[in-house]
């Protein structure tokens, strides 16, 4: 089996992170770790390794305890984050995914839009969110 998780060094995303990591142990499932980010300006490769650089480190202190076999990925798209994540789900066939979601008013909704919104409704496969 394999898990997405969709991170973003949020608070909710690492709480995502620990619930995959005790799902995988009982599955047996592999992790993918996944952030997704929208290009809107070119970045240098320098902030790009950085960050894909604490990210790593971010996942495997947390995942330390169990070690369950993971892999960790930075995307740069030109889709919406919710894209990338439906879309990288399709194309994996991943058979689950979990992710951190934090409450927004109405207007933040209206006005920013929602990931994890678009993955919940969109996804190809159960999604498991974390408050």
């Amino acid at each position: 089996m394999k898990f997405l998780v969709c991170y973003d060094d949020t608070n909710e995303a690492k709480k995502a992170l620990k619930v995959a990591r005790e799902h995988a142990k009982i599955w047996q499932a592999e992790l993918e770790v996944v952030n997704a980010i929208t290009r809107v300006e070119p970045l240098k490769h320098a902030k790009v390794k950085k960050m894909e650089e604490k990210m790593e480190g971010e996942v495997k202190e947390i995942l330390a305890e169990d070690d369950p076999p993971y892999e960790v990925q930075l995307l740069l798209t030109d889709l919406t984050p919710g894209e990338q994540l439906v879309k990288y789900a399709e194309d994996q066939k991943m058979d689950q995914i979990f992710l951190g979601i934090v409450k927004k008013s109405k207007v933040g909704k209206f006005l920013f839009g929602s990931t994890a919104q678009y993955v919940i409704l969109h996804a190809p496969c159960p999604v498991v969110t974390v408050q």
